[in-house]
């Protein structure tokens, strides 16, 4: 056996020679599959790059013709056209019956709680259920109402006693104390009268008596002072008599009729408060009523929600809703018309009166026709700073279909201005620079031409060319394709224009 022997076959299939491991010396070959691999290898390197470089540059030509083929094309042509600017807004009837909230609201409260509504869109018929409010605290001023009340027919009562008391006390003294006064007075000066008299005859008697001797003189001058005395209560009589006719009856009558007259108003003023209270109660009893509505008339169900207020009014059960707040409506089908806002800038463009295109967002393919009926003279409140300037505006619906539904989201197309048969292009194909107005044309197929133009008024499509273009120019509508080599020749704000009539080629075709 041989060890460490290799054997190997060689290239062209002949069996080589046993080698033993000890060296032999012989001179080294190459072998001929050698040169081949390397030149398949050479030849697959070339190719890949040859396939490379033709890919690139096939990309970069199929990129030109990429944008090509996406430019849109417009051909000019001249038909009527309508300027007009476009508005969101929200249907609304111009006729609606408010259902308002006729509850005070209770005591540390805001307003008062909705219990039950029926759903928005409902179709109701008079006399159906729309909504109930919280009755609890209502119950409870009822009550205190009632015994208010109570209390205050009581003071009535009592006023009233009071002041036919001072009538009759009045009478009493005209009729009665003051006559017998009067009756007592003259008596006493009877009286006073008589004994004067008396006095006298005695004074008399005693005077002759004293001539003759009979009586001492002290005696004569004793009865000449009981005559004076007698004077004396007389003129008291007199004095007393006259006092009561010219002042004492005078003064208790005044007072009697003040105290008359306070009794009376003592007796208005409890009268008021119970008509007050009586009021008061009445209204309780009405507002208790109102807490259970009922539609009035037949019609559809509309929430009175506000989402422009700083907190929105939300009507569902549970909100709480201030007095005089409207929480229904129900409008009139018949007399529909379009709120909305009008930016400032586009204000000077419109007036009453203006034909509209009104849009449902819900059924855009078909339009109904309006007029602007109104338009706000001030805007609305900014509701922060930067905010636009906005006015409301009232667009009436001409011959409303059945189906229109307020709160249903429109846009409004307001016709400024009419132009019969008028030169347009896209609005989109006109590209404006330092006050001048462009349009990319298309000259030769595969060849694009610029070209200054004078536009006049436009809307939201299309713009009426004055000068310019013709009827046939092919004008790009998505000109920004080719502007990398076209921003060259429109002239920057600033700098001289090209001659309009000798426009450069902006690009051309492979």
């Amino acid at each position: 056996m041989v060890t460490g022997v290799q054997v190997e076959r060689s290239f062209d299939g002949t069996e080589p020679a046993a080698e033993t491991d000890e060296p032999k010396s012989h001179p080294v070959r190459r072998r001929p599959g050698g040169w081949l691999k390397l030149g398949l290898a050479v030849t697959l390197v070339l190719v890949t790059g040859f396939l490379v470089v033709d890919q690139l540059s096939g990309s970069s030509g199929a990129d030109r013709q990429g944008d090509l083929a996406q430019v849109l094309v417009h051909s000019i042509e001249r038909s009527d056209f309508d300027a007009f600017i476009t508005e969101s807004g929200d249907v609304e009837s111009s006729d609606n019956l408010e259902i308002v909230c006729e509850l005070e609201a209770p005591r540390g409260a805001a307003g008062t709680r909705i219990l039950e509504v029926v759903d928005e869109g409902t179709i109701v018929k008079k006399g159906d259920f729309l909504v109930a409010f919280d009755d609890t605290a209502l119950k409870q001023r009822l009550i205190e109402q009632e015994t208010l009340v109570a209390t205050d027919d009581a003071a009535v009562i009592e006023a009233q006693s009071e002041s036919q008391k001072a009538v009759q006390t009045l009478n009493e003294y005209v009729e009665g104390t003051y006559l017998v006064e009067k009756e007592t007075f003259e008596a006493n000066l009877l009286t006073a009268q008589s004994l004067v008299k008396t006095h006298k005859d005695q004074l008399d008697h005693l005077q002759k008596m004293y001539r003759k001797g009979f009586v001492s003189r002290l005696q004569m001058e004793t009865q000449a002072e009981n005559v004076e005395i007698a004077n004396k209560a007389v003129r008291v009589a007199e004095i007393k008599l006259l006092a009561l006719q010219k002042y004492t009856r005078a003064k208790f009558i005044a007072e009697y009729k003040a105290e008359i007259a306070k009794r009376d108003a003592f007796l208005k003023s409890a009268k008021r408060k119970l008509d007050l209270s009586r009021e008061k109660l009445a209204e309780l009893n009405e507002q208790k009523e109102n807490c259970r509505i009922l539609a009035p008339k037949a019609g559809q169900v509309v929430y009175a929600n506000d989402y422009e207020r700083r907190d929105n009014v939300v009507i569902e059960e549970g909100a709480e809703i201030r007095k005089r707040q409207v929480v229904l409506r129900l409008p009139d089908p018949t007399q529909m018309r379009v709120a909305a806002k009008i930016n400032d800038s586009k204000l000077n463009r419109i007036q009453v009166g203006n034909s509209a295109r009104i849009v449902l967002d819900i059924n855009p393919d078909l339009p109904l026709s309006g007029e602007l009926a109104e338009i706000n003279p001030f805007p609305f409140p900014r509701r922060w700073h930067g905010a636009p300037i906005e006015y409301g505006a009232k667009i009436t619906v001409k011959n409303p279909p059945r189906d229109l539904r307020p709160g249903q989201r429109v846009k409004v197309h307001i016709f400024v201005a009419h132009k019969d048969d008028a030169l347009q292009a896209p609005i989109q194909s006109v590209v404006e620079r330092d006050g001048k107005h462009y349009c990319l044309v298309r000259s030769q197929k595969p060849t694009w031409e610029l070209r200054q133009v004078t536009v006049g008024p436009n809307n939201d499509s299309f713009v009426v060319v004055e000068t310019g273009l013709k009827v046939g120019d092919e004008v790009a509508i998505n000109p920004e394709l080719l502007w990398d080599d076209s921003a060259g020749d429109i002239p920057e704000p600033g700098q001289d224009s090209s001659p309009p009539g000798a426009a450069d080629v902006v690009r051309t075709g492979p």
